[in-house]
């Protein structure tokens, strides 16, 4: 399961925002409330000294405009960084499909697949049965606090597998299945069953990409939703 964290420098500079944004609140409130030393006699006539806080008030305007400037730079920082982990799409494969000449729904899929980095990771060719090529994965979710860290959905791919147009073919037929990266592992069966993985993360699902054999390359995306393919450039 592959579950990439977004940081460049845009979070970077999100985060020492929030950084600025948290200081500025420890010194409102530092500002509200400050001590003074007084000096005082005891009953013995003794000249002692306590310390006494007191309500500033000169201060503690200061410290409410301190107080809602931090808190309008906090939320503005909590939003931008929700938006740009959302928008954190990854590629992950590259897929080319081309129907085989004089042989009815049979297809050859070459896959190509990425690795977080975008780094190439296998180019193979497959012989698949069926009309329309699809391709598979395993999506978990995390909340939109999770985002906020630029931790992104986590995915994986585990099958390549061949569709029929034909919905008789589609029911009758044998079907190709190729199983890739070991398939459904203990991890994903575990977020899906165990509730105590609830509070940190939204959704465990399936998700699948198909399209037609038609010998144009789509590069696959992965976005904080699913797979989805577009035409390759």
């Amino acid at each position: 399961m592959n579950i990439p964290v977004t940081i460049g420098l845009p979070q970077l500079l999100l985060f020492l925002l929030g950084l600025i944004g948290l200081s500025l609140l420890i010194s409102c409130v530092m500002e509200l409330s400050r001590g003074h030393v007084e000096k005082y006699v005891s009953e013995r006539g003794e000249h002692r000294y306590r310390r006494r806080r007191r309500l500033r008030w000169g201060r503690g305007l200061s410290g409410v405009v301190l107080a809602l400037l931090a808190l309008s730079l906090l939320w503005a920082t909590f939003l931008v960084q929700t938006y740009l982990g959302l928008t954190s799409d990854i590629r992950v494969a590259q897929v080319r499909a081309a129907p085989l000449e004089g042989i009815p729904h049979l297809m050859s899929v070459e896959l190509v697949l990425y690795d977080k980095d975008g780094h190439q990771v296998m180019d193979k060719t497959y012989p698949v049965q069926g009309d329309e090529w699809m391709l598979q994965g395993d999506i978990i979710k995390f909340p939109g606090w999770l985002n906020i860290l630029g931790l992104h959905s986590g995915y994986k791919l585990t099958r390549l597998e061949g569709r029929f147009d034909d919905p008789n073919l589609e029911s009758n037929a044998k079907h190709t299945v190729i199983t890739l990266n070991g398939g459904d592992d203990n991890f994903f069966r575990t977020v899906q069953q165990q509730a105590w993985v609830s509070p940190v993360v939204e959704a465990a699902y399936g998700n699948a990409v198909f399209l037609a054999a038609d010998s144009k390359s789509y590069d696959i995306f992965v976005s904080q939703t699913g797979l989805y393919a577009k035409p390759a450039k």
